[in-house]
């Protein structure tokens, strides 16, 4: 008997995908969907990946319990990693912010929640990058 799971065309991208060269243009998750996963094309550096912070709830873990969800970005994270530094009394390891710096190697697939993703304007990008959308 076969299986009816929708959990793969929910986070895998099968709800849409795009195909993005142009730097220095911000590009955003159609509407009611986030970007899931991006494949890079060519050697590339980020303008700007900004995280989905549609789960946090911007409260700070006060009784150990979970903490929100977080996903890296060009910005800071408030509850990087699952935790907010809070919990237990001491501080949890804290995601920085992914520099200019960072070069993200052509075949490298990342994922996690996004909402808009920009490539820098530093070279050409003759294939640029492939994105997949979610809910």
């Amino acid at each position: 008997m076969g299986s009816n799971s929708q959990v793969v065309d929910y986070v895998m991208g099968q709800m849409g995908s795009g195909h993005i060269v142009a730097h220095a243009t911000d590009i955003f998750a159609p509407k009611g969907k986030v970007i899931v996963a991006v494949t890079f094309l060519d050697d590339t550096y980020l303008d700007k990946l900004v995280a989905d912070t549609s789960y946090s709830t911007g409260a700070a873990d006060t009784d150990n319990g979970p903490d929100d969800t977080a996903f890296f970005g060009t910005g800071p994270q408030v509850a990087a990693n699952g935790g907010d530094g809070l919990a237990g009394g001491f501080n949890q390891a804290i995601s920085v912010a992914v520099a200019a710096t960072v070069k993200f190697p052509a075949g490298l697939t990342i994922y996690g929640r996004w909402t808009e993703i920009s490539i820098q304007n530093t070279a050409t990008h003759a294939s640029g990058m492939i994105l997949y959308y979610g809910i």
